[in-house]
Formats: C-alpha cells, sequence, structure tokens
C-alpha cells in the first residue's frame, strides 16, 4: 500500500508513448490476448509511477459488449520480508484487499481472510477458503515453496467473466533474494501462465540484467517486450514543473525552467525534491545563478543529498566498502574515466576480485549500471555524479559543504553557451591566443601589455604608430614564461572538479623544468563587448578554485583577460584588485607583433579530417618532456598528449583513453620508482597509423609481487588500467630503472587491447606485478 497510497494521478506527466503501449497491451486480455513486458530503467526514473498510473487508468475502464474488466493488481517486491512465507502471506493479503476494492467493497480496517472470502462469494468468486486452508497447511509444515506457488496460482484460477487480472510487478529484481527458495522460483511459477498468453503481465526493475538472464533460464526473453524508462521530454518536464511551483506557491521565471528540467535530467523525482526544497527556504528565484545554488545546496546538503546519502549507507552498510563504491563511480560518472568491462572496473577499485564484484553487483541490483556478458553500461544521473563529486570532496579530501557548493555552481555557469552569432569568432580569438602563448619563450614583454587600466590611461586616444613608437620606450617589462602546454579548457587529474576557462598553460619561469620553477596562466577570451563586474567576479572565483585544488601560491597562478572591444572603470578597478591581467584587442595586436604574428584577422587553421595523413610524409613526429616527480606533475604530461593527438584529430574518447593512461604511468613513476634523481622523462611519437609513449625513470625497477596483496602495492592495479586503456603495452625494468611503452592505435578498436609484453628486465604477468 505504500506506492499506492502516495501516488497522486495529478503529479503524472509525460510517458505518452509508454503508456500508450502498456494499455492497449493489457484491454488485449479480456479478448484472452496476454503480452508481456519488462519496464526497466535507473532508480527514481518513474518506473512505480508509470505502473501506478496504468493501473489507475485501467480501473477506470468500462467492461463493453459483455467482456470482462481488466483488474490491475499492482505488487512491490521490494517491500517484502525475504522469506517466501512471508512473501506468500502479504501477497495474498494485497490481492484479496485489491480484488474487493476493484469490485467496489469498502478496504478492511484489519486483514481478515475468512470475512474476505464471504465477501468475494457474494460476487461470484469461489475458491477463497481451499485456497486459504491450503496456505495454512503450507504454513504449518514451513514448506514456503508451496506457499508461494499456491498463493500466486489464485489470481489466475479466480479470474472469469466478471473482470481479468493485468498483473504490474515492481522491483521484480528482489525475487532473487528469497531465503531458501532457487533463484528464478517466481518465474518457474508464473512460466505456465505467461507461456499461455492470456494473461498481460508488466514486471518493472532496476535490475535488466538479472531479470533478463532469469528469463533466458526459463526460456521466456523471448516472450518479453522490453521498454526502458528514462527521463521526461523537456515539454512534459516543464508541464510538470509548472504544476508543482503553482501547488508550492514557488515562483520561478518561465525562461529558466527548460535549463531546470535539464539539469535535473528530467527527472521528476529530483522535480519534486528541489521545488519543496526552494519552498521550505521560502528562497527567492530570479535567475539562472540562485537556481544554480539553490540546486547546489540541496546536492550538498539538502534533500537531494539525503536521498543519495541514504541510497548509498542502504547498498552499503559497510562504511569502507560504500567508500569504495563512491570513490569508483565517482571516477566514472565525474571524470569520465572510458571503462566498460568487469576486470577494468576492478583494477580500477583497487580492490579483491571478491570484494570488487561484489561492489558490481550491489550497483547492478540498485541500478547503476548494466552488465551484458563483460560488458558494462554505467547510468547517467546529473544530479548522481554531482552528488559523487561532493562526497569525494567532502570525505575524502576533507574540504567544507560550502567550498563544493561554490566549485558546483561555477562548474555550471562557466559551461553556459555563447550568445547567438557569437561562438565563431570567440573560437577564432581563443585559438589566436593559443597560438601567441606557444611562442612566449621566455620572452621579456612591456607591462603595459598586460594592463589595460595603465594602457588606456597613458595612450588612450593616440594613433597605432605613436602607441608602437611609446611602447618601445616602455621599461617596465615582465617575463613570460616557457609554455610547455596550452590547451582549451582545463580538468584537473585524479578525481578534481572541472574548472572551465577558454585556455589554460603549463609554463615555467626559467629554462629548467621544475616544479618550483611551475607557473600556470588561466585565460578568459571575454564575449561580451563591455566587460563587467560580474564576469571578472566569476573569473576570479574560478581562478581560486583552481589555486585550491592546486595547491598553488599565489604568485603561479596568473591570471589574463582578453576584452571584446572595452571595459568601464570600475570594472578595471575590480581587475587590477584582483591581480588580473586585462588586455584590448588593441594590445592584443601589439602582442601578435611582437611575437611575428600580425594577420590578427585571419581565421585559424581549419581542423584536420580523421582520414588526413598526418604527419606528412610518413615521417614521425617526436616530441619530449622532463617531469619533477611532484604530486599533479602528471597533468602536464596529460596535457601535452592532447596537445600531440590533437595534430592527428584523434576522437575526444580516445584522447582521454591516452591521456588517463599516460596519468597512470606517470603516478606509478612518481610512486614506486624511488628516483634518485627526482625526475621521469617522458617521450611521445606520432606516426600516421599510431601514437606511442614512453615514461622513463631511473629507479631501482620493481619485481612480481609474492602475492596478491603485495602485488598490489606495486605497480599492478595500474599497469591493468593502462591495458584497458591501450592497444599495445610493454614494461622493460631492471636496477637501473624501468620504461613504460604504451601504444594506442589510430582507427582501432579502443575495446580490443593488445597484450603486456615481458621486457629485458623480466617483468612476469600483469596478474603478477
Amino acid at each position: 500500500m505504500g506506492a499506492e497510497a502516495s501516488f497522486r494521478e495529478e503529479d503524472f506527466f509525460g510517458r505518452e508513448d509508454e503508456l500508450s503501449a502498456l494499455t492497449r497491451a493489457a484491454l488485449e486480455g479480456s479478448r484472452g490476448i496476454g503480452s508481456s513486458f519488462m519496464i526497466y530503467g535507473p532508480p527514481n526514473i518513474g518506473k512505480t509511477s508509470l505502473l501506478l498510473k496504468l493501473a489507475k487508468q485501467l480501473v477506470a475502464t468500462a467492461g463493453t459488449d459483455g467482456l470482462p474488466r481488466p483488474f490491475p493488481l499492482y505488487f512491490s517486491f521490494s517491500q517484502i520480508l525475504s522469506h517466501p512465507l512471508a512473501l506468500s502471506q502479504h501477497f495474498l493479503q494485497e490481492f484479496l484487499s485489491q480484488l474487493l476494492r476493484f469490485l467496489g467493497d469498502a478496504h478492511p480496517s484489519t486483514f481478515d481472510p475468512a470475512s474476505m472470502c464471504d465477501r468475494l462469494a457474494s460476487f461470484g468468486i469461489t475458491g477463497c477458503r481451499e485456497v486459504l486452508a491450503a496456505h495454512e497447511r503450507c504454513t504449518a509444515e514451513g514448506d514456503g515453496l508451496s506457499a508461494l506457488v499456491n498463493a500466486l496460482s489464485f489470481p489466475f484460477s479466480s479470474s472469469g467473466e466478471l473482470f481479468y487480472p493485468v498483473f504490474l510487478f515492481d522491483d521484480f529484481q528482489y525475487t532473487g533474494k528469497l531465503q531458501g527458495v532457487p533463484e528464478g522460483a517466481m518465474l518457474s511459477i508464473l512460466r505456465p501462465y505467461i507461456k499461455s498468453g492470456h494473461f498481460p503481465m508488466f514486471i518493472s526493475g532496476s535490475s535488466p540484467g538479472r531479470v533478463t538472464a532469469a528469463l533466458k533460464r526459463e526460456g521466456l526473453f523471448g516472450t518479453f517486450q522490453m521498454i526502458e524508462v528514462g527521463g521526461l521530454s523537456t515539454d512534459s518536464s516543464v508541464r510538470l514543473w509548472r504544476y508543482l511551483c503553482e501547488r508550492r506557491r514557488v515562483d520561478i521565471p518561465a525562461s529558466l525552467l527548460p535549463r531546470a528540467s535539464e539539469r535535473l535530467g528530467g527527472i521528476p523525482a529530483y522535480q519534486r525534491m528541489l521545488v519543496e526544497e526552494i519552498f521550505f527556504r521560502s528562497a527567492k528565484v530570479p535567475d539562472a545563478v540562485t537556481l544554480e545554488n539553490l540546486y547546489a545546496v540541496s546536492v550538498t546538503e539538502g534533500k537531494l543529498n539525503r536521498y543519495w546519502r541514504e541510497f548509498f549507507e542502504n547498498t552499503f552498510p559497510d562504511r569502507a566498502r560504500r567508500g569504495r563504491a563512491i570513490r569508483f563511480l565517482k571516477r566514472v560518472l565525474c571524470d569520465r574515466f572510458p571503462l566498460d568491462t568487469v576486470e577494468g572496473a576492478i583494477s580500477l577499485m583497487g580492490s579483491s576480485q571478491e570484494e570488487g564484484e561484489a561492489i558490481l553487483s550491489a550497483l547492478e541490483f540498485k541500478g547503476l549500471l548494466k552488465a551484458d556478458l563483460d560488458h558494462l553500461t554505467f547510468v547517467g544521473d546529473p544530479v548522481l555524479a554531482d552528488f559523487l563529486y561532493w562526497a569525494f570532496e567532502r570525505g575524502v579530501l576533507g574540504k567544507g559543504t560550502s567550498q563544493v557548493t561554490a566549485a558546483i555552481v561555477q562548474a555550471r555557469l562557466s559551461r553556459t553557451a555563447p550568445e547567438p552569432g557569437q561562438g565563431g569568432d570567440h573560437a577564432r580569438r581563443v585559438a589566436i591566443v593559443k597560438e601567441l602563448m606557444r611562442k612566449w619563450d621566455l620572452r621579456e614583454v612591456p607591462l603595459l601589455l598586460l594592463d589595460f587600466g595603465m594602457f588606456r590611461e597613458k595612450f588612450g586616444g593616440k594613433g597605432l604608430l605613436e602607441i608602437v613608437i611609446g611602447m618601445e620606450r616602455e621599461a617596465v617589462r615582465v617575463r613570460l614564461p616557457k609554455v610547455s602546454s596550452v590547451s582549451t579548457g582545463y580538468r584537473a587529474s585524479r578525481g578534481g572538479p572541472r574548472f572551465d576557462f577558454d585556455l589554460v598553460a603549463y609554463g615555467f619561469l626559467e629554462g629548467d623544468f621544475s616544479e618550483e620553477n611551475l607557473v600556470i596562466w588561466a585565460v578568459d577570451v571575454a564575449v561580451e563587448k563591455n566587460l563587467g563586474p560580474r564576469a571578472v567576479e566569476h573569473f576570479e572565483n574560478r581562478c581560486r578554485l583552481l589555486a585550491l585544488e592546486k595547491g598553488l601560491p599565489q604568485d603561479r597562478l596568473r591570471k589574463w583577460m582578453i576584452l571584446n572591444e572595452t571595459a568601464d572603470a570600475a570594472t578595471v578597478e575590480l581587475a587590477s584588485r584582483y591581480g588580473i591581467h586585462l588586455s584590448h584587442p588593441t594590445q592584443l595586436r601589439l602582442f601578435l607583433n611582437l611575437f611575428g604574428l600580425e594577420e590578427l584577422e585571419r581565421d585559424p587553421e581549419p581542423a584536420r579530417s580523421p582520414g588526413s595523413e598526418v604527419p606528412r610524409s610518413g615521417k614521425t613526429l617526436e616530441y619530449e618532456l622532463v617531469l619533477p616527480i611532484k604530486a599533479d606533475s602528471e597533468v602536464v604530461a596529460a596535457r601535452v598528449a592532447e596537445e600531440v593527438a590533437a595534430f592527428a584529430a584523434v576522437d575526444a574518447d580516445t584522447v582521454d583513453r591516452i591521456k588517463m593512461a599516460i596519468i597512470e604511468a606517470c603516478i606509478n613513476a612518481f610512486e614506486h620508482s624511488a628516483s634518485e634523481s627526482g625526475k621521469v622523462r617522458l617521450r611521445y611519437l606520432l606516426s600516421p597509423d599510431k601514437i606511442e609513449l614512453f615514461v622513463q625513470d631511473d629507479g631501482k625497477g620493481f619485481r612480481p609481487g609474492k602475492t596478491p596483496e603485495e602485488s598490489k602495492k606495486n605497480r599492478g592495479w595500474g599497469l591493468k588500467l593502462i591495458r584497458e586503456l591501450v592497444d599495445d603495452v610493454e614494461i622493460v625494468t631492471g636496477p637501473d630503472g624501468t620504461t613504460v611503452h604504451m601504444v594506442k592505435n589510430l582507427g582501432g578498436d579502443p575495446a580490443d587491447p593488445g597484450p603486456v609484453r615481458q621486457g629485458a628486465g623480466g617483468l612476469g604477468s600483469p596478474e603478477e606485478h
């Protein structure tokens, strides 16, 4: 009665196609035609509401031409006790109660089987007392399986000219948890009735893999039609928003409703929770920033947070296992780790085979992943992803709730699409600045090129030639770094939050690539014609989060904004107070001239097509990099790999795999090499058909572990992950150090990794490492 009592038909929106198909199939039962459907989808998506809405529609259906009426029997297996005797008792109670209500009898205050049988007899339904007597005998003998057979058979035998049953079985995956009963026993009991083709039967669950496996064992898989339930369409979701806001007298501008729908993935349960959150906080939602803040608060400390926190606490009562599951899902859903196999998933967890399989089994049971043989598919849920980010940042890194909330808001706002007509011009300007920064190479330039306020004060109203002559006389200069990589956007490695900038450059203040000389430049190219204080505040907030995440001192993070046309005096003063460099298009033109890049108006070089020959004439391009063994240095290696891959127009998924592989290889070298020099050397080789990556340290080498636990303390898990990511891996190790050689074929199948080969140093199989 729990789901039925809480279901409000007026809260149901959308699902017209699914509801129409199920209704047609259910009504065909009046002619003795029974269709079987399996309805699946992630938790909280709305499967139960769909079944209950169907039940309401069927109850309101009047019988025609003397045909029997459809009687929807809804039963959820998630609320039952795991013993079959308790299940059979509960099922009989629900069946008798729902049938009497369907026939127009008042709902009894207590469960009185004898009295219920008498009332059913008055409607011409006999056999009730015999079923109850048989059930009592099974209960006395402790025969749970026979009690189940007896209880489940009653609805089929009681149908007739008055009604026919339409079975709505929810959370069907829980039938596999019955004590003392073989797995799949429930389907074995139902099998003859399903095979008869006379009774409409709809089963629902969050774990389609488990149910379909049971269907295949019983030879029923071909009998069932599959319906996957996802988020609502934007139109249906917006209509639900309007209804919920009107009911709770919450005012959200109509222009924000499509954004709010997309933010929550069109999931009705989330919409109800967020509206309740806004209502109880008596909050006003005038703009998108406020909406994002209220959403982030709900994810980090409100209703959305409590929902998922209780979900994981119930799924994983053991704290250590719960933490491992959350860290694993965080890497997959937030960091988009390219993972689709069971072996790779267990390797990523860093757990034993037994525990890893138990975690995957629990996640599959709850509907957070689908397993098809050895192939894994993970649920796409934006709210869950943000919750996992909060859980990791708060529980593992110890960050404050307000800090995590700010990061979620900033990450979302920074991904807002450009205004119409501005996307192409913005991309061209970003490409030009990117090309400029690659050429800096420790040059000294006038500080005025980076200070719009002083530049306007000194050269406002003057011609270009006069400005050029004046700049040549400028004595105050600044030394630019030697840029090792400059990339569009930025993602922190190893589980950090995402901070979106137009450009992020890694450079070194001296020629030596050392941690002491590392400097990061964060760059935004303004879209608005007149830069305002809000844009500066937004940029500064992202920079603070980046500095905090990377542990950068103030002088190691440089902030630069390129104006579109101008900025008012208050904005310039605010930028100066925050230490943000501002450059006008005129300053940028002078900047380009200094480095021989005079054609500001030219379009950036078009991207190469995947089929183009790169590099030309079959030559191999080679790049080398030396990194200090220091936390987060692997990010530099990943960025360089990204730039190398860009020459070959490699697809985004392959680039992610290459970056993650080199990050894992670098981390292995950092943690296990014990290098005396404190450096790791990298080589990148790009040829027309492949990218080769070499990670070399001069440490003590390593040997296979003698036990599985000892193996995990060495490099085994990292090598297993690398093997999942690239096509071929070779390790050469010895007393003079270790070299990991990785090959990623361009255009190859990423799901078919090659073997890990033993090098001259005498390395065993990856399972031994």
